[in-house]
């Protein structure tokens, strides 16, 4: 039923209803109906819409019909019966009475019809109103057969069944990239992560929604294939989000305008726009559109950062002005000329937030500079010291050199080309020393700090070690916290490093070895550090004493087992001083006074006789009985600024020097 059926019905209902109520009034003001007229009226009255009701057919009325609607008359009753039914009436009054009231009664009855045939009337209304209900109630529960979303047939499920059938195709909706397109560039976003959502459920209840348009009961029970959009979800902002990610794939840059610079002079290469994303424009387009598998992006054009009008200005500027002759910078050295061919040769144009700019190498320009001009620049003096023949310290600190800035140079000819007067100042900056004074540590080197010395033998050659090895200690620098080593400082000890044969110590006997005698250059050395105060890294003392060293306070050295090494625990640098005088060997340091050291011995004890003992060795050496072994030990006290800050005791035993008789055939 359509809603012009509906109109319809409600029209004829409304128009029966006024002939009723027309008629009841006619009825009311009418004289007593013929026996004819309350027959018709008392029969049986049923509406039906003149839509619904088939028609009658067509034929004349005839006398049957007549007959039917009209009754036989009543014949008059006799006198007597005229009286007895007078005094009966007369009697029975109460009887005429109701007599009157049933022929009241006849227009009751009317009326009583005409409200039965209301009543008739109102329960088909209700009855078709209750069975249109009851379509649409069946209709809202079920989706119209031949419904197809996003491909998949939903035609007469219910709730659950279409969203269980839906949702799979939907998932792949919201897991399928949506690829954005800018002339021949692509890029990809995803939907889940850009705003864009399908959902399977709000699709199936727009689809199951309760509707009284017969059109929609209609097609729920009959059916007509249609293809509906899934129910889709937008989040602007993050679609927008989604789509400026894209802009380094999508969009293009515009090449700028620039310039370049021959020996002719500047010209321009004009400028191309490039093409920008707008993502705001693209996320309304896109989140009306899609589903889709692809959307072109709604682009705008992204222009140059130096526009072509910008490039010809400059090329103006730099023909005309900048590069039209010689520029004059004036030094503390001298004064230089930069010249219009040094300009354009080494100059090039640069562009710099949209602004182009004049750029001269101005390392290349400083070292032609110096070049054609040697005396624009003042060479650095290295840091040094030495040592004088009365063997004091002579220190000479670095001094800094001056040279053309390379690195500010090009701007400060630039900045000088713009000037009326073409001229600026030569930039400079000092350049360092190779050797600085805080390298070498000289200003540290104010005063000898402690000093030792011992005796020399009367064996030449060993004395001549003596005399190599002070050359290879002396000069030797010791920075804060570095440790000294002898045996570093006077390698290589062997003939090639200038060193000879002489008597060595070797497992308590006497024999010749390479670089015999270094051993008092360990204990001179060891000696001048523990006077100053040094950290005593490591040392050991000879097996026997020999009565030119301080007992228990000397040491010893052995290739590759034995070294004497020293820390240098103060803040100041210092350096050593070695030589051979007056038939002593004598070790220095130089430095800033830092530590005072106080020292002392305790008695020798146990006490050991030397003896005499043969050597079977083909190296053996006969020597005489020497000194006893004992047993000493030395105590030394470091102090700063007069606390103790350190106390140190070191224990030795000397074995007793045997003397040896050679018995190798």
């Amino acid at each position: 039923m359509t809603e012009r059926d509906d109109e319809r019905l409600e029209d004829e209902v409304d128009e029966a209803q006024a002939e009723i109520d027309a008629e009841l009034d006619r009825d009311d003001d009418a004289p007593e109906a013929s026996p004819e007229l309350e027959v018709e009226l008392e029969q049986d009255y049923e509406y039906v819409p003149s839509f619904l009701a088939e028609p009658a057919p067509e034929r004349p009325l005839g006398a049957d019909d007549q007959e039917t609607a009209v009754l036989p008359a009543v014949p008059a009753p006799a006198p007597e019966e005229q009286d007895d039914a007078r005094g009966t009436a007369a009697v029975e009054e109460p009887a005429e009475e109701t007599d009157g009231d049933a022929v009241e009664g006849s227009d009751e009855g009317k009326r009583g019809g005409v409200r039965w045939g209301r009543w008739v009337l109102l329960l088909v209304v209700v009855l078709l109103i209750a069975g249109y209900g009851a379509a649409a109630a069946y209709a809202a529960q079920r989706i119209p057969a031949g419904t197809t979303v996003l491909g998949v047939d939903l035609g007469g499920m219910d709730r659950d069944e279409a969203v269980a059938a839906l949702q799979p195709a939907v998932e792949e909706l919201n897991a399928a990239p949506v690829v954005l397109t800018a002339e021949d560039r692509e890029a990809s976003i995803d939907p889940a992560d850009s705003g864009l959502i399908a959902g399977a459920g709000a699709t199936v209840d727009e689809l199951i929604a309760f509707s009284l348009s017969p059109y929609d009961i209609l097609r729920s029970f009959t059916g007509r294939g249609t293809e509906v959009d899934v129910v889709t979800v937008v989040d602007h902002d993050a679609l927008v989000e989604a789509i400026d990610g894209t802009r380094d794939a999508l969009e293009i840059d515009g090449q700028d305008a620039s310039v370049e610079i021959a020996s002719t002079g500047a010209s321009a290469e004009p400028a191309t726009d490039g093409l920008a994303i707008d993502p705001e424009e693209t996320a309304d387009g896109l989140g009306a559109t899609w589903p889709v598998e692809t959307y072109e992006a709604v682009t705008i054009a992204k222009p140059a950062a130096v526009t072509t009008e910008t490039a010809e200005e400059f090329v103006t500027e730099l023909n005309s002005e900048i590069l039209a002759g010689d520029v004059d910078m004036i030094g503390e050295n001298g004064d230089a000329t930069v010249t219009a061919d040094q300009l354009t040769r080494l100059g090039s144009v640069e562009e710099d937030g949209g602004e182009l700019a004049l750029v001269v190498d101005g390392l290349t320009l400083a070292a032609e500079l110096e070049s054609a001009d040697p005396d624009l620049v003042s060479a650095a003096t290295s840091a040094s010291f030495s040592f004088t023949a009365s063997h004091d310290i002579k220190i000479k600190k670095s001094q800094p050199g001056r040279a053309i800035d390379g690195a500010a140079l090009g701007e400060a000819v630039v900045a000088a080309a713009m000037t009326p007067e073409r001229a600026g100042e030569l930039p400079y900056q000092d350049t360092e020393a190779a050797v600085t004074s805080d390298d070498l540590g000289v200003t540290d080197f104010k005063k000898k700090v402690s000093s030792f010395d011992t005796p020399l033998t009367n064996e030449p050659i060993r004395t001549q070690n003596l005399v190599v090895g002070a050359s290879k200690v002396a000069g030797t620098v010791v920075k804060p916290d570095e440790t000294f080593s002898l045996l570093d400082t006077l390698a290589p000890i062997t003939a090639a490093g200038g060193y000879q044969d002489a008597h060595v110590i070797v497992d308590g006997f006497l024999t010749d070895g390479i670089g015999g005698g270094l051993s008092q250059m360990a204990t001179t050395t060891f000696n001048a550090g523990y006077f100053a105060g040094l950290e005593d890294v490591e040392h050991r003392p000879h097996t026997k004493w020999f009565d030119r060293y301080p007992a228990g306070r000397e040491a010893t050295i052995y290739v590759g087992a034995l070294d004497m090494r020293f820390k240098n625990n103060t803040p100041y640098a210092l350096v050593l001083n070695s030589y051979v005088e007056a038939g002593r060997l004598h070790v220095d340091i130089w430095s800033t006074p830092y530590f005072e050291v106080k020292t002392y011995a305790s008695d020798k004890t146990n006490y050991v006789q030397p003896k005499d003992v043969e050597n079977s060795r083909d190296d053996c050496i006969a020597t005489p009985q020497g000194n006893p072994g004992f047993t000493i030990t030395n105590t030394r006290e470091v102090y700063l600024d007069g606390e103790q800050v350190d106390k140190t005791s070191y224990t030795w035993t000397y074995q007793p020097d045997n003397g040896v008789s050679c018995t190798a055939e």
